[in-house]
């Protein structure tokens, strides 16, 4: 596996993961739009082309502020995109004193004024309908996975699920995934989950 660095592009032998540009944003505008696919990502609804475009804005912009962001998955044999894949610039609400469940945002950036929140990297994967069941998604996420856990030394890397995905919850179980608690993110449940990253150095 090939890695460079602030996750610019990741190569596996069947993928590429890189990072994304201006030519993908029709692609994944479909792929939002998709009923099936948008069941279990964000509000659970198709998303119009200007919102997947917003959404694509804040993917670049998280280049550039945190060096974290979606990447486009390639398939090496064709050059086809397959969907996307990456460590997003999330942000989890420290404490909730009304009993109700901590609030989660996808984009730190998000993230209301007033608000004491912990920036926590958020792995997560999607994949054009197409392309499920192949295989591509446990990959796309072994490469991230890896590369965040040997590079980056985050001290805690999450994922939030819906607990209708079962699907995306057994790629997440092949790593040790851990259930932690439950976010509100996008007006609606998520479970989360905590993956097994090395304990940080200390000098």
């Amino acid at each position: 596996m090939t890695l460079l660095s602030n996750i610019e592009k990741i190569e596996s032998d069947r993928l590429i993961l890189r990072r994304m540009n201006r030519s993908d944003l029709s692609y994944f505008a479909a792929i939002h739009a998709d009923v099936d696919v948008a069941r279990y990502i964000g509000s659970g609804k198709p998303r119009s082309e200007a919102e997947t475009e917003r959404w694509f804005n804040d993917i670049l912009a998280s280049y550039e502020t945190s060096n974290l962001g979606q990447l486009t998955i390639i398939r090496r044999s064709d050059g086809a995109r397959l969907g996307r894949c990456g460590l997003s610039d999330a942000a989890v609400e420290r404490q909730c004193h009304t009993g109700a469940p901590r609030r989660g945002w996808f984009f730190s950036a998000h993230v209301p004024a007033g608000i004491d929140y912990e920036c926590v990297p958020e792995l997560g994967y999607t994949l054009c309908k197409e392309n499920w069941g192949q295989g591509y998604a446990s990959e796309a996420t072994r490469c991230v996975f890896e590369y965040a856990r040997e590079s980056l030394h985050f001290d805690t890397i999450m994922s939030v699920i819906h607990p209708d995905n079962a699907a995306s919850l057994a790629v997440a179980k092949k790593f040790g995934v851990e259930r932690v608690d439950s976010v509100e993110m996008a007006g609606r449940l998520f479970n989360r989950y905590h993956w097994p990253v090395k304990p940080r150095r200390s000098w």
